[in-house]
C-alpha cells in the first residue's frame, strides 16, 4: 500500500495547487450569487402552465423567439438541473472557503456547475419522457412538476445522477453473450476450475489495484 499522507502530498502539487486569494473569492462568491438569482428569475418567468383557465397559458418570448409547450417544459427541466447544480456549488463554496482549503484547482467546478446540472436534467427528462410517455402526449398530459423536481435532484446530486445513468446505459448496451460453438471440445471439470481459479485470481489482483488508486 502507498503511504497516504505521501500520496495526498502529491496530489496536492501541481498546477492550482495555491490557495485562492480574498478578492477572487469575492468574485466566484458574486458570480454564484447572480447565477442563481438568474435562475430562480427564470424559473418563475416559464413556471409550467398546466390548465389553460389558470391564465398562465400566455405566450413567452426570449430574445424575440416564443417559448411555449415542448419548448417551455424543456427550458424548466434545464432550469431546474442548473439550480440544483447551484445548490450543490454554493454550499460547497461556503465549506471550503470557511475551513480556508479553496484552491485555485476548484474554481472551474464551480464555472461549470450549472451548466453540467442543466445537461444532466435534460438526459434525465428525454429518458423518462421518451421511455415512460407516448410521443403524442402533450405537456399537459405529463407532470412539468415531476420532472423539475427530478432535474433539481439530478443537479443537486450529479455524481450519483451519472452514475445510475451508467447503470442504465450498460443495462441497454450490454453485449449478448455468444452463444456456444457445437464444434468446440466440451471443458473439461479441470479446465472449468482452472478457469474458475483464474478469474478469482483477476479479481484479487483488480481488488488490490483499487485499493492503491486514490
Amino acid at each position: 500500500m502507498v503511504n497516504e499522507p505521501k500520496r495526498t502530498e502529491a496530489l496536492r502539487q501541481g498546477p492550482g495547487e495555491y490557495h485562492v486569494g480574498p478578492k477572487v473569492i469575492v468574485l466566484i462568491m458574486g458570480y454564484l450569487i447572480l447565477f442563481t438569482v438568474l435562475l430562480l428569475s427564470s424559473l418563475v418567468l416559464f413556471w409550467p402552465c398546466v390548465t389553460k383557465d389558470s391564465g398562465c397559458d400566455a405566450v413567452v418570448y426570449l430574445w424575440k423567439f416564443p417559448i411555449f409547450g415542448e419548448v417551455r417544459s424543456l427550458l424548466n427541466v434545464m432550469l431546474a438541473g442548473a439550480l440544483g447544480s447551484m445548490v450543490h456549488a454554493l454550499r460547497s463554496f461556503y465549506k471550503y472557503v470557511g475551513h480556508r482549503e479553496l484552491v485555485w484547482s476548484w474554481l472551474a467546478m464551480y464555472i461549470l456547475l450549472p451548466f453540467v446540472g442543466a445537461s444532466i436534467g435534460l438526459v434525465f427528462y428525454l429518458i423518462i419522457r421518451g421511455g415512460f410517455f407516448s410521443p403524442t402526449a402533450t405537456v399537459t398530459e405529463t407532470s412539468p412538476f415531476g420532472f423539475m423536481a427530478l432535474a433539481a435532484l439530478a443537479g443537486l446530486f450529479s455524481e450519483p445522477a451519472v452514475l445510475k445513468l451508467r447503470e442504465v446505459a450498460v443495462t441497454l448496451l450490454k453485449e449478448t453473450e455468444v452463444g456456444e460453438n457445437p464444434l468446440q471440445k466440451p471443458k473439461t471439470g479441470a479446465d472449468a476450475e482452472s478457469k474458475k481459479s483464474a478469474e478469482e485470481t483477476d479479481a484479487a489482483i483488480g481488488e488490490h489495484e483499487r485499493e492503491d488508486q486514490p
